[in-house]
């Protein structure tokens, strides 16, 4: 009698086992990074199979937020925590819409999807979803103002606006990027409110195959998580020769400078 009841039980086992295989959650979506303040649908997509759905849960860093139950009369169920607002108005079975995405929203994401009786099937996906905080401006440049010699270095600094984390910096000098061991990276500080800024400076040494054209055009990129914003200085070098800046030994250069600003990221 025992031994039947066992090969019932094994059979019985195998045979959910084998259902349970059927039950996939088929797609995960969730972005690797959100903006700060933005709003992000979650999808969690599943094939039951020949089952039917009990349950679909989502946690936030192993701390569950959202319930959908189809046969409650309530049938979604949002338990608040820091960093999930949810419009329930357009979450559901498989879509959670968290609204007004904050750092606190960055962690690990995970979708849990359970069946009904007889096989209390359970899978699940787990994905990671950062938070950033776009710069509202471009990067800043300062320095340069003034006369030079052949010879002499124009110094320019160039600062990042605001982020989290801080954008990337890069100078171009007519076009051309300037290789990062010819610049001074001042690395990352921390501002207010949490936010980061870089800064890096460019030393140009002003000789005559740089003003062969008198002209010379420096930018300062600033990139962010593929975004980029640009300012740009175009720097107008005006020679000063000695028979007419009476009796000066050496040639100056005046350098005027003239500020183009394309403001924001793109």
């Amino acid at each position: 009698m025992l031994n039947n009841v066992a090969a019932l039980f094994v059979v019985f086992y195998m045979q959910s086992y084998a259902w349970s295989k059927s039950v996939r959650v088929t797609e995960l979506k969730v972005p690797s990074t959100a903006i700060f303040g933005e709003s992000v649908t979650l999808i969690c997509s599943y094939d039951l199979g020949s089952e039917e759905l009990y349950v679909v849960k989502w946690y936030k860093d192993d701390l569950e937020f959202y319930r959908y139950e189809p046969k409650d009369d309530n049938q979604s169920v949002y338990f608040p925590q820091p960093g999930i607002d949810i419009d329930l108005s357009k979450s559901g079975s498989n879509v959670v819409y968290l609204r007004n995405v904050a750092l606190d929203s960055a962690g690990t994401y995970k979708c849990q999807v359970s069946t009904e009786a007889p096989t209390y099937s359970c899978v699940q996906a787990v994905k990671e979803m950062n938070v950033v905080i776009l710069p509202m401006d471009g990067p800043s440049i300062s320095g340069g103002e003034g006369s030079y010699d052949f010879g002499d270095n124009v110094t320019l600094n160039c600062t990042s606006a605001k982020s989290k984390p801080a954008a990337k910096l890069s100078w171009l000098v007519n076009g051309k990027p300037v290789d990062d061991n010819e610049t001074v990276d001042h690395g990352v500080t921390v501002v207010s409110s949490n936010l980061e800024v870089t800064s890096k400076t460019l030393q140009l040494p002003v000789t005559e195959s740089l003003l062969s054209k008198g002209k010379v055009a420096i930018k300062c990129e600033a990139s962010f998580y593929g975004r980029v914003a640009m300012i740009s200085r175009d720097i107008t070098i005006i020679e000063i020769d000695a028979a007419s800046s009476c009796g000066l030994s050496s040639a100056l250069l005046l350098i005027i400078i003239l500020i183009t600003l394309w403001p924001g990221f793109r």
